[in-house]
């Protein structure tokens, strides 16, 4: 049955009557005068029979969950079918045209087409709202889809690099091989996990532990961070896409920390500004002359473009500045 109890389709179907009432008010008007009576009476008949079968229709649906298409065409025909019999037999009353035998033969035409006015555009109705569900479906999955190959394409690529650190110390420092590979092992539980939505919190703690691993991997003296935030103010409980700060802080280390031999200073920084989330991450440029995989370094940025898009629309965008010494990656997304 289509989906009749929320604003955007009561809105729809609304509307969709009343250029009904006006259609018809303008076939039977003669003058101006004549059309503005026509357009309230048909108006009043057309939105009585329109609200009252959706709110009926609404409360129908809590009955049948997943009616077959044949199902739920019969109830909805049904239901408009005799609210708008009801409404027409009432408006012969008020008009006084089945009392003291009217007109039996024309009560009868009256009633007839206004029954089949109303089947012809509730058909018609009940075929748009299904395309648009159909419609809707298809997007969800589709955005889905592209989500989900997004965010596999930037599942750290750093794994190897992380077991052969582990293996190194487990002969030199067993209490830190122990401490990453637990660390290893919240980033790829939070790398296999399936939820559309994670909480900043965990997503901070992902990133905290990334951290952790390419430290042991460059040493400490290559590899410094600096958490430009406070913890206590922020939302650590607001939901956000997963992998939003981590894939920047990868890009930052394999793209700028890296390539440099004394290595450098990354920033991580994130504010709570009201409405928003304000993230950026920070690192020096590579010297001159060295390779810095650019091609991969777009790539990344533009599957991160792709996951913002999809997941908030125009409500969040990436921004990058770039001058001679530092490169920073910044976005906004909202509140939810």
């Amino acid at each position: 049955m289509p989906n009749l109890c929320v604003p955007q389709a009561l809105l729809r179907a609304v509307l969709a009557a009343e250029l009904l009432a006006i259609v018809l008010a303008l076939t039977v008007a003669t003058h101006l005068r004549d059309f503005f009576v026509n357009l309230g009476l048909h108006s009043l008949f057309v939105q009585w029979v329109t609200l009252a079968s959706i709110f009926t229709l609404c409360l129908l649906s809590r009955f049948f969950a997943r009616p077959s298409v044949f199902q739920a065409s019969a109830i909805v025909l049904g239901t408009v079918a005799g609210f708008t019999l009801v409404a027409s037999v009432l408006g012969l009353l008020v008009s006084g045209s089945v009392v003291g035998g009217g007109d039996v033969l024309g009560n009868a035409l009256f009633i007839f087409k206004n029954l089949v006015i109303a089947l012809v555009i509730a058909l018609v109705l009940m075929r748009y709202f299904y395309i648009h569900s159909q419609w809707e479906e298809t997007v969800e999955a589709d955005s889905a889809a592209k989500y989900d190959a997004l965010q596999a394409r930037m599942r750290p690529h750093f794994l190897f690099n992380s077991l052969n650190t582990i293996a190194h110390l487990v002969h030199i420092d067993p209490n830190k091989a122990e401490a990453a590979l637990l660390d290893l092992a919240d980033i790829m539980r939070l790398t296999l996990d399936k939820r559309a939505r994670i909480s900043l919190k965990e997503e901070l703690d992902l990133t905290l532990a990334y951290l952790r691993m390419e430290g042991l991997r460059l040493g400490e003296r290559r590899l410094h961070v600096k958490l430009d935030m406070d913890q206590n103010s922020l939302p650590l409980d607001m939901d956000i896409p997963p992998f939003l700060l981590q894939p920047l802080v990868e890009n930052a280390v394999y793209h700028g920390i890296q390539p440099r031999q004394d290595g450098g200073l990354l920033t991580l920084s994130l504010y709570d500004a009201g409405s928003t989330l304000d993230v950026s991450v920070t690192n020096p440029l590579p010297p001159s002359g060295v390779s810095t995989h650019t091609k991969g370094n777009h790539i990344a940025q533009e599957n991160m473009v792709n996951r913002l898009r999809l997941a908030y629309g125009d409500r969040a965008n990436l921004k990058i500045h770039k001058n001679i010494q530092q490169y920073r990656v910044s976005f906004s997304i909202p509140k939810e």
